[in-house]
C-alpha cells in the first residue's frame, strides 16, 4: 500500500482534542472522506481512526480517536498526515504528487544529469532540488521555461536549460 503525505499538523483547536491541519495541496475536500490517517513525527508513526472533520477557512480540523484533550493533541503538533494514495487529493492536468517527482531523474537530450531529491515551495513556483552524480545540489524552478516533459512511467523530468547544472 503506497501512502502520501497530505497535510501538516499545527496546534490543537478547542478543548476536545481537534488538530489544525494545513493541507499540502491547498484542497480540503478529500479530508472529508477520511476514515483513518497515520501521523508521522521524527520517525514515529501512529495510526488513528478519524472521528470528525471540519474546515475552518483554509485549515482542516481533525478529531482523531484517542485524542480528547488539547494536551493529547499537542503531542502531535508538527506531524505529517499520511493516507493511502487513493485518498489523497485528485490531480488535475499537469499536476504531480511530490512523492512521484522525487522518484525521477532529471535528463537533457536523453542524458541523465541528476536526480530529484525533493520538491520545495518557492513562492512563485515549486522548486526541484536536484543532486548531480558528483553530489552538487541545485534548485530549479518547476516552470515551463526550465522544465519540459514529465514522464512518470520512465521516471524522468526533462530539463530545457542544462546551463543550470554547469
Amino acid at each position: 500500500m503506497e501512502r502520501l503525505a497530505i497535510g501538516q499538523v499545527g496546534s490543537p483547536h478547542g478543548v476536545k482534542g481537534f488538530l489544525k491541519v494545513r493541507s499540502h495541496s491547498g484542497e480540503t475536500e478529500h479530508f472529508m472522506r477520511l476514515k483513518e490517517v497515520t501521523l508521522a513525527l521524527r520517525g514515529r508513526e501512529t495510526q488513528f481512526r478519524v472521528e470528525e472533520v471540519r474546515t475552518a477557512g483554509s485549515m482542516v480540523l481533525l478529531k482523531l480517536a484517542g485524542l480528547d484533550t488539547p494536551e493529547e493533541a499537542r503531542r502531535h503538533s508538527g506531524s505529517e498526515v499520511w493516507v493511502r494514495r487513493e485518498e489523497a487529493a485528485a490531480l488535475g492536468e499537469g499536476e504531480y504528487y511530490h512523492a512521484d517527482l522525487c522518484k525521477c531523474s532529471i535528463v537533457k537530450d536523453n542524458q541523465r544529469l541528476g536526480r530529484i531529491r525533493s520538491v520545495c515551495e518557492g513562492g512563485a513556483s515549486d522548486l526541484l532540488e536536484i543532486e548531480t552524480p558528483a553530489g552538487r545540489v541545485f534548485l530549479i524552478p518547476f516552470v515551463d521555461e526550465f522544465v519540459g516533459t514529465v514522464n512518470l512511467d520512465e521516471r524522468t523530468v526533462e530539463l530545457k536549460a542544462d546551463w543550470l547544472l554547469q
